[in-house]
């Protein structure tokens, strides 16, 4: 790394300011996984992908992928604060496609005994459109957390003493923070002997940094919001690094569904059909331009068999009594 900086903050060793602090590096050019060092002037190393956030549009960032564990990092270091002041996932409201992908989330919880009593708690959750589902179901005992949200809503830090948790959810998350270690330490001691953590991110494995025009890849890079990007591999040594074992490996994220047009070559069409920001995925769906279109229709009716499976999730279960 170039000029690593300190900052005297006794909070940046907690997970809220893993997400809530810009980093103080310049360039990320050691991978975290495996300590590889990429040389700057390397320059063969290097992708170049747009911003898919609409304010952030014409700003470009270079990403690379790590020979050694295939981890994918984000080059440039930027004021993440003034990148997240206009993102779009606060505008989301609960309509009916979410409401069917959140029921194909709940099951994969439900898998592993969760119930309406359990205690819960969504990090990260943004503007709690996952809590409030939950909630409107009888889900009692459901908690969020999102140090970017108002301290009036999800961003009050006194949720997290509501632990210990019984379960854990952590739904694209882990590839917005500097260090995913600090992160799941801070969460494995609100998590409950024997409880369960889900973490939902990308998978660096499928991802084409040769294809930066494409939103099936350009939309899981997500620069600069997403800093490292990790394999299952990568993942699961993360999870066992917190003593953490593996319950279950799912090779797609809830929103990859069979239903018509919630899938995730659907959603990626539709989001290149418009402006090709990942912005018109929370506004209001424009129904007439989507039926328009033949090549969004096919990957409507086929796209869930025809995946990249960028995403992933996984389950690990906290051993001990």
């Amino acid at each position: 790394m170039i000029e690593v900086s300190s900052n005297p903050n006794p909070r940046d060793n907690s997970a809220s300011s893993q997400l809530n602090s810009s980093t103080t590096r310049e360039q990320r050019l050691d991978c975290l996984m495996c300590n590889y060092h990429i040389e700057q002037n390397n320059e063969s190393a290097f992708a170049t992908f747009s911003c898919n956030v609409r304010a952030f549009q014409g700003e470009k960032f270079k990403v690379w992928r790590c020979p050694s564990c295939q981890t994918i990092h984000c080059l440039d270091v930027v004021d993440l604060p003034h990148y997240y002041a206009k993102y779009p996932v606060s505008q989301g409201t609960l309509t009916w496609p979410y409401r069917i992908c959140y029921g194909n989330l709940c099951g994969q919880l439900k898998k592993f005994g969760f119930s309406k009593t359990s205690s819960f708690l969504d990090y990260g959750c943004a503007n709690g459109l996952f809590v409030n589902y939950l909630r409107q179901r009888g889900f009692v005992n459901c908690h969020g957390y999102d140090p970017y949200a108002p301290q009036e809503g999800f961003g009050n830090p006194a949720t997290l003493k509501q632990k210990p948790f019984d379960y854990i959810l952590l739904q694209e998350v882990i590839e917005h923070v500097e260090d995913p270690h600090a992160l799941l330490r801070e969460l494995d001691s609100l998590l409950a002997p024997s409880g369960y953590i889900l973490i939902s991110t990308p998978d660096a494995a499928n991802l084409d940094l040769t294809k930066p025009e494409v939103p099936d890849f350009y939309n899981y890079v997500h620069v600069p919001y997403h800093l490292h990007i990790y394999t299952r591999e990568g993942m699961e040594l993360l999870g066992r690094s917190q003593g953490w074992e593996l319950a279950c490996f799912f090779e797609r994220q809830y929103h990859d569904t069979p239903w018509f047009s919630l899938n995730s070559r659907a959603w990626n069409q539709y989001v290149l059909l418009l402006d090709g920001a990942i912005d018109v995925i929370y506004e209001p769906i424009k129904t007439w331009k989507a039926l328009t279109s033949y090549k969004y229709l096919f990957y409507a009716a086929f796209g869930y068999w025809l995946s990249y499976e960028n995403g992933m999730s996984v389950m690990f279960k906290k051993t001990g009594f």
